[in-house]
């Protein structure tokens, strides 16, 4: 409906209404990145808009809220998938980090034969060197996952024998 000329004088007369959208919505992070959603959502409600099915106000209001919506969302699971990856890193310091000074003095020669060569190989990079999964991984020739399972089974062994002790 609009030409892509007359756009800036679309924007300046509905720039109110992506305002409004993004107080409906609550959105009080990432203002300037939610106001372009809104601008782009506006800019896509104007090349889609058939006068035969309604008024073009109604329209771009609706196209602009469900494309605020998207975006919500996405960031929502891009933070709970940062998060987790935060919980991650935190259990792994807060479970290996002052266990490793104590065990390289006194435990490692009692404990090395409970440990597959693999999970021996974690033990050492870790502990000795503070080398991480990814640094491991490069190293040894293998995948992250197989270092992360070296390491899930090492911990596993040495939380058995240090309970029994």
């Amino acid at each position: 409906m609009f030409e892509d000329a007359r756009f800036e004088e679309l924007h300046q007369q509905f720039e109110p209404m992506i305002y409004h959208a993004m107080e409906k919505l609550g959105i009080y992070k990432n203002k300037y990145e939610f106001y372009q959603v809104g601008c782009i959502a506006l800019w896509e409600a104007s090349l889609r808009f058939n006068k035969e099915k309604g008024e073009f106000k109604s329209y771009a209001y609706s196209y602009m809220i469900g494309r605020m919506k998207s975006a919500l969302t996405e960031d929502k699971k891009k933070e709970e998938r940062e998060s987790q990856s935060e919980d991650i890193w935190v259990e792994d310091e807060t479970t290996y980090g002052d266990f490793s000074t104590v065990f390289w003095e006194s435990q490692f020669e009692d404990v090395s034969p409970l440990l597959s060569e693999n999970q021996r190989k974690w033990v050492k990079a870790y502990c000795l060197y503070g080398s991480t999964p990814s640094e491991i991984a490069k190293d040894e020739g293998v995948s992250v996952a197989a270092v992360k399972g070296w390491r899930r089974d090492a911990i596993s062994k040495l939380r058995e024998y240090f309970v029994l002790l």
